[in-house]
């Protein structure tokens, strides 16, 4: 159990992906006993403003989640820390790990970019597309869960670069 939860601890993209694999199957199964819920529950027009708002703001957020990945591939090691080589090593690894955890997430975005756009296309029907809505809500819970992970992962890189660099007086 200890490996596991090391080798989750080394690779923190897999929370995002986890996250939306339980909650599709999860959607699926409650749908396939209960009914439609969510989405698939409201009605057509009011689904597609829904689909197109969700298609905006993946959007936006895949742009900004793409952004940070390269501001996270420019920071590299300090030339001159010295003593601090290891620290700045092991921060610049965290850094690499945050950016694969943003590159699952954008693709979770992607995900409901995509889908929400097909969705209004053709999730015509009273009752939701479970395929479509499913994949939506379970990619877009996912997304948050990876945004929350890589943003406290960036917070914490920032504090720790910060506090070395008091540390050494540069």
């Amino acid at each position: 159990m200890s490996k596991i939860l090391k080798k989750m601890n080394q690779n923190w993209w897999i929370f995002p992906l986890l996250v939306f694999v339980v909650v599709e199957s999860i959607l699926v199964a409650i749908s396939f006993v209960v009914g439609p819920i969510l989405l698939a529950m409201v009605e057509p027009g009011l689904r597609k403003d829904i689909y197109s708002s969700l298609t905006g703001s993946s959007s936006g957020l895949l742009g900004f989640s793409l952004a940070a990945v390269a501001i996270l591939a420019a920071f590299s090691p300090r030339v001159g820390a010295g003593v601090n080589r290891t620290r700045e090593q092991s921060m610049a690894e965290a850094r690499g790990d945050i950016a694969k955890c943003l590159l699952a997430t954008s693709f979770l975005l992607m995900i409901v970019l995509v889908v929400s756009t097909i969705g209004i296309g053709i999730d015509t029907k009273g009752e939701g597309n479970l395929p479509i809505v499913s994949l939506v809500v379970a990619a877009a819970f996912a997304s948050i869960i990876g945004l929350l992970i890589s943003g406290l992962g960036v917070t914490l890189s920032i504090l720790e670069r910060n506090s070395l660099g008091v540390q050494t007086g540069s």
